[in-house]
Order: C-alpha cells, then structure tokens, then sequence
C-alpha cells in the first residue's frame, strides 16, 4: 500500500484490541512517524498506584506535545489523552483537570476505536479481559461527546489494517 496522508491519528480502545501494532502499522505504511504508549515503559503489571498513573499521563502528553511540535507528516499516536481520561476514570473515578484541558486544546486529529474483536492475549499490564465491551462503548460514547471525528476499526490481521486505511480515507473525503 503505497499511501498518502497528512494528519495525526490517535488509536484509541479497550486493552488488547491491536492498538499498538495499528499505530506501527500505519506509520510504516504512510511513511510517518509513531509515538509509543509510555505506561508500557514505566508500568510493569497492573499493581500500580494513582501517583504513579499521574506520572505515565503527564509524561505521555509531554512526549506528545513534543512529537506534534516535530510536525510530521502523518503522526501515529498509541493511546493519547482520551485513553488516560477513560483510565482515570474507570480505575479512580475521576479525572484530572490537566487532561481535561489537554484534550480542550489538543492539536487536530482523527481517531481510530480499535473494537475488541481480536482473541484476548495475556499480558501483565493488562486488567480488564470481562470489560472489553463495556469499555468500547465508553470510548464511542466519549469521542462522539467530544465532537471528535472517529471511525471503528474491525477485522483481523490484514484485514483491520485494510479497514483502517479504508476509514481515515473516508474520513479524508477521498
């Protein structure tokens, strides 16, 4: 897939639904470049404190900040400051005020709802295998109240890359 595109996208839905490898994926196919989600560095399982999510949410959006100021040409995020709001959220019931303003402000960008219809694989960061559902619909209902343009993204393998690139173009007017 020989593709052209000038955009940030934000890759966004319930743990183990392919986020990460989505956000490499269409970076390596759009020639751009992808930010890493930073509770995967600092983070080993899922024994963590409510400090200690303040400090992956403030590091993500500074790694942010600064990978939007670098302005590439399509710029692949895995997770963004929707994800840290559902994580507060869900986890601690609230959400910092400095979130909420970071998505007020955020630099233009499409996002992908990865639909968690991928096999579940272990992993020890991850929490929440009976709420994948309930999560996804979280997502959707946040970025649609958030004015947000967003597009679900399904399918296996090849073929969820495929529906991804089908949807930013449908979203890009091509």
């Amino acid at each position: 897939m020989n593709q052209s595109l000038s955009r940030l996208v934000a890759v966004v839905g319930p743990e183990s639904t392919g986020k990460t490898t989505l956000a490499m994926e269409l970076a390596r196919i759009y020639h751009g470049a992808w930010l890493p989600e930073y509770a995967r560095e600092f983070l080993a399982d899922t024994q963590y404190t409510q400090e200690e999510v303040h400090i992956v949410a403030r590091e993500q959006l500074n790694r942010e900040r600064d990978f939007v100021r670098a302005k590439p040409q399509i710029g692949s995020l895995d997770t963004d400051g929707v994800v840290l709001r559902v994580w507060f959220s869900e986890r601690f019931g609230h959400v910092p005020s400095y979130i909420e303003r970071h998505l007020e402000l955020q630099a233009a960008r499409t996002y992908l709802l990865t639909f968690p219809d991928l096999p579940w694989v272990f992993d020890p960061q991850r929490e929440s295998k009976s709420e994948l559902m309930r999560l996804f619909k979280i997502y959707e209902r946040l970025l649609a109240d958030l004015g947000f343009d967003y597009a679900v993204v399904r399918g296996h393998g090849e073929a969820r890359t495929v529906c991804a690139v089908d949807a930013l173009k449908l979203l890009d007017g091509n």
